[in-house]
């Protein structure tokens, strides 16, 4: 095996070039860091909301579809009734977000 930097020869067994010191195979460098997508902070949704944007700030924060979130809310409320409680806390709780995501017409 060569490494592929300097060129040199290296053992099957070896981890490292012993010329250079670049890694030989594994995972990429770029894929060993973490990737974080900086998400934006919890807060109610006003330009996509439907009611007072709870569903669509979830969303938006956990990096779901709102269809989604409207979905298992609509099921908490149906199916065990604290999904009503839920969202008036939310609405209560979650600061409002008036950054509109889209361009208004001019």
């Amino acid at each position: 095996m060569y490494c592929t930097q300097c060129g040199t020869q290296m053992n099957d067994d070896a981890r490292f070039c012993g010329q250079c010191g670049k890694s030989a195979g594994g995972p990429a460098e770029s894929a060993a860091k973490p990737s974080f997508q900086a998400q934006k902070p919890l807060s109610r949704d006003m330009a996509n909301r439907k009611i007072a944007g709870v569903c669509a700030g979830l969303a938006r924060h956990l990096g779901w579809d709102v269809t989604l979130v409207r979905v298992v809310l609509l099921a908490c409320v149906v199916l065990h009734g604290f999904g009503v409680l839920a969202y008036i806390i939310g609405w209560i709780c979650m600061p409002r977000d008036d950054e509109r995501s889209y361009q208004a017409a001019a």
